[in-house]
């Protein structure tokens, strides 16, 4: 069985006091080591966190800039092409009215030049009947 001596209250008195040296030497230096690396991890995560809210915000910021660039782009485009048909139509309409006016001067040089060949015709009628008529006489 178990002997119960004086040996035993030296090993328990050996062993509180192993206990009380290790706490000093190694465990209260350890749990601060630990305790200190929680808090830098602690910081970090904090650190981690607000530069996943900042890259958020800035991805927000760029994706609305984007969207912001892109409805500008659109609307620029819109208007170049609204100008675009504004000045094709006017340069149709200028054209159109050029040939008109290009139609209206040939048509009057026509008739005028009509009017010129109907006048020597005329007198050449005259002439060629008063001929017309001498050689039927003659003749």
């Amino acid at each position: 069985m178990l002997d119960l001596n004086v040996t035993l209250l030296f090993q328990l008195a050996n062993f509180f006091i192993a206990i009380y040296v290790l706490n000093i030497l190694l465990i209260r230096p350890i749990r601060e080591i630990i305790k200190k690396r929680n808090g830098v991890m602690d910081d970090m995560a904090e650190e981690a966190g607000s530069f996943e809210y900042q890259a958020g915000e800035r991805l927000t910021n760029y994706e609305a800039e984007l969207a912001r660039a892109r409805q500008d782009a659109g609307s620029n485009r819109e208007a170049g092409r609204a100008a675009g048909v504004a000045e094709q139509q006017k340069l149709v309409g200028e054209a159109q009215q050029s040939a008109r006016d290009i139609l209206a001067e040939t048509r009057a040089s026509l008739q005028a030049q009509a009017a010129e060949t109907l006048a020597a015709l005329r007198k050449q009628v005259g002439e060629f009947s008063t001929r017309l008529a001498d050689r039927l006489i003659k003749g």
